[in-house]
Parts: C-alpha cells; sequence; structure tokens
C-alpha cells in the first residue's frame, strides 16, 4: 500500500472518488504546513490525530459549489418551513465556503420565516473553506448563469453576492469532523439536515459512520435532503432522503426574485457549469485521440488538462467514456460521477451511470438516474 492509499484510508476517503492528484495535493499542503519532507512521519501523525485527519480530508474535498446549487431541495424545503416546530434548527454539512448554508437562508425568509425564527449549523472540516464562509461573501462562480443578485438579503458588491448580515448571524459557523462519533454529540437532534455532496468522497466504513451520526442526529420524523446521485446508497445505508418531485416542472417556484436570484439548475452537457474551462484544445485534442483508438495517449491529455485548469465537467465525462472503452468500469465510474457532481444536469454523464447502475444490478439508482437524464434533457420551462 503506498502513502497516497495508507493517508486516504486513515481519512476515511474513497482515493478513487476523491482523486490521487487532489489528495496528493492536499500531502504536500500538509507536509510544507508542518514542515515534513517526507510522507511517512505525516502518515504517523494522521494515524494518531483526528485533527490531521479532518483537515486532510477537508482540504481533498471538491470545494466548489454555488448557490442554490439543485434547486429542486431548496424547493422542499421551502415547501415545509411553515409546518415546522420555530425556531427551526437545520444542520448543514458540509458547509465548504457557504453556498449551501447561504441558500438554506434564503430558502427560509422566502418561505415566510422571519431570521430570528431560525438558525443554521454548517460544519465543514476545511478551515480554508469556513473562513470564506464566514465572510458572507461569494464570487461571480457561486451566482450561475449571469444573474445579479439583489434585494433586501442577497445584494451586489462589486462583482461579488454579500449576504444581509441579519441572515449571515443566524448560521452559526463550526469546524469539526462529521465522521468522529462525538461530532455535536451535545446537540438534540435537528428537524432539518442537509448533507450534500460528502457521501460520494467516501470509503465503505466512513459511509456506514456518516450515516449512523446522521441518524442519531435527525429528528424521527425529520426532513433529510442529500444529492439525487447520494439518494440511494444513503438509503442502502438506512437514512431515507426527503422525497424528490417526479419533475422539476411539477416543483413550486423557486424562491422569489424580490429576496435573491437563484441558479437554475444547469440542463445540457455543454457548456460546462464549472468555473474552469478545458485547455484550449485539450478537449477537442483528447476526443480525436480517442477516436483514432489512441485511449491511453487521450487519458494522459485529459489528465494533464484536469491538472492545469482544475475540475471540468467534460473532461470528466469523456476521461469516463474512455476508461469504460479499456474495461475499467470501477474508474470510469468515479470520472462520471464527478462529471455530475459538476454538472448535475449532464445527460450523457447520467446515461453511463445508469447502464452501468443496471450491469451491476443496482436497479433503484438505475431507475433514479434515467429520470434525472431524462429530466435534463426538457427544455427549461
Amino acid at each position: 500500500m503506498n502513502a497516497l492509499e495508507r493517508a486516504a484510508g486513515l481519512a476515511g476517503l474513497d482515493l478513487k472518488a476523491v482523486g490521487a492528484d487532489n489528495l496528493g495535493r492536499a500531502m504536500d499542503r500538509a507536509l510544507g504546513r508542518l514542515s515534513l519532507e517526507a510522507p511517512e512521519p505525516y502518515l504517523d501523525i494522521l494515524a494518531a490525530s483526528p485533527k490531521e485527519r479532518r483537515l486532510l480530508a477537508g482540504d481533498a474535498i471538491v470545494q466548489e459549489s454555488w448557490l442554490f446549487r439543485d434547486p429542486e431541495a431548496f424547493a422542499g424545503l421551502t415547501r415545509i418551513a411553515l409546518s415546522l416546530k420555530l425556531p427551526l434548527r437545520v444542520l448543514c454539512v458540509p458547509c465548504a465556503a457557504g453556498e449551501e448554508p447561504a441558500s438554506i437562508a434564503l430558502s427560509l425568509v422566502t418561505a415566510g420565516l422571519a431570521p430570528e425564527q431560525f438558525v443554521i449549523d454548517a460544519v465543514d472540516a476545511n478551515p480554508t473553506a469556513l473562513a470564506r464562509a464566514r465572510a458572507g461573501r461569494f464570487g461571480p462562480a457561486s451566482v450561475r448563469n449571469g444573474h445579479s443578485p439583489f434585494g433586501p438579503y442577497l445584494k451586489s458588491h462589486g462583482q461579488d453576492a454579500v449576504l444581509a448580515p441579519e441572515i449571515l448571524s443566524r448560521i452559526r459557523f463550526l469546524e469539526a469532523d462529521v465522521l468522529d462519533d462525538t461530532f455535536l454529540a451535545d446537540e438534540p437532534p435537528y428537524p432539518v439536515i442537509f448533507c450534500r455532496h460528502l457521501l460520494i468522497y467516501l470509503a465503505s466504513a466512513a459511509r456506514v459512520r456518516l450515516a449512523r451520526t446522521l441518524t442519531r442526529l435527525l429528528e424521527p420524523s425529520g426532513a433529510f435532503f442529500t444529492t439525487p446521485a447520494e439518494a440511494c446508497p444513503f438509503m442502502d445505508l438506512g437514512l431515507v432522503p426527503y422525497p424528490r418531485t417526479v419533475s422539476c416542472s411539477a416543483a413550486p417556484p423557486p424562491p422569489s426574485a424580490r429576496d435573491i436570484v437563484p441558479a437554475a439548475r444547469p440542463r445540457t452537457p455543454s457548456p460546462s457549469p464549472s468555473v474552469f474551462e478545458a485547455a484550449p484544445g485539450s478537449l477537442q485534442k483528447a476526443r480525436e485521440l480517442a477516436d483514432a483508438g489512441c485511449r491511453e495517449e487521450a487519458l494522459a491529455v485529459i489528465d494533464s488538462a484536469l491538472s492545469q485548469t482544475g475540475p471540468d465537467a467534460a473532461l470528466y465525462h469523456l476521461k469516463g467514456a474512455v476508461l469504460l472503452s479499456l474495461g475499467n468500469d470501477e474508474e470510469a465510474e468515479g470520472a462520471l460521477r464527478r462529471a455530475i457532481y459538476l454538472d448535475p444536469g449532464h445527460h450523457e454523464s447520467l446515461t453511463h451511470l445508469e447502464l452501468l447502475s443496471h450491469a451491476k444490478g443496482h436497479t433503484r439508482e438505475a431507475a433514479l438516474l434515467a429520470d434525472r437524464a431524462k429530466r435534463a434533457k426538457e427544455p427549461l420551462l
């Protein structure tokens, strides 16, 4: 077992899902922070220190997010908000740079709650991301589809969107590890929990710990929100997500533009909503190599482009397709899931994942993926 594999195992991460490059860069930063020159002493520290494991995991996981990512979940929260006991307590883990808890808070005020009627516990393992989250300030990449925020709760300031102080004050930011058995041990259960874009990065044993902790923290009749890609794995672990509507058009209107401007869910595979752009010509060159049967060379071009420009849905989709053609289904699935992490409406990736799920006998997940793929092709209303 090499150093990356050991580090991933200690941090509870699935190395293929996180990506060796991402974890390697996170380890390099940790070695620099601790003034270490070799990974072996660091691995010893990692084995003994829950804090170091939390820092590594928080640094390795992709932190990209945006306001109202997958708006169907926030529409669901808006539907039920007034029926819940006040003051309402919501847990959001992980919270990354604050887009998710901000979206939750804006959904609640849109539903009719006053700021003093709710509090959101926003938790993440990454202190750098939390520092950004505490500022309540979001750059252009956090406000998608070219919308400019306006209204009393989310205002434009230069190129940024700034959360109103009375809303930001209702979010309690906490640095903690949700995989720790003592996570929020002194907190009573929450009526609403958001846990999105975390399970996909975890190894099997860590997934069990996560589900056990969330079950402990969720009220028996509470609402649990996650992503479509994580719904089936959570259900297999005994945690049932809040039901999603059959189609986006059946959902109630998104939060009012008087208060916020939510970003609509991406529906087409291109252009990718990633804040990164594929290196000029890299995607086309990789496609040409793959079409010519030079698949290993195509993968090298893709990996080089990803390392230079950062996450990109189109590149990850092509990587998944090439890996499938090589018979490497496991790594292909990881690449395709990264694609729909970056672009929840990436139709080709959803279709490939549906076929993979059918091949593995996971009919329930395949049905959910088929529904998502169908909705991804529907025109926006």
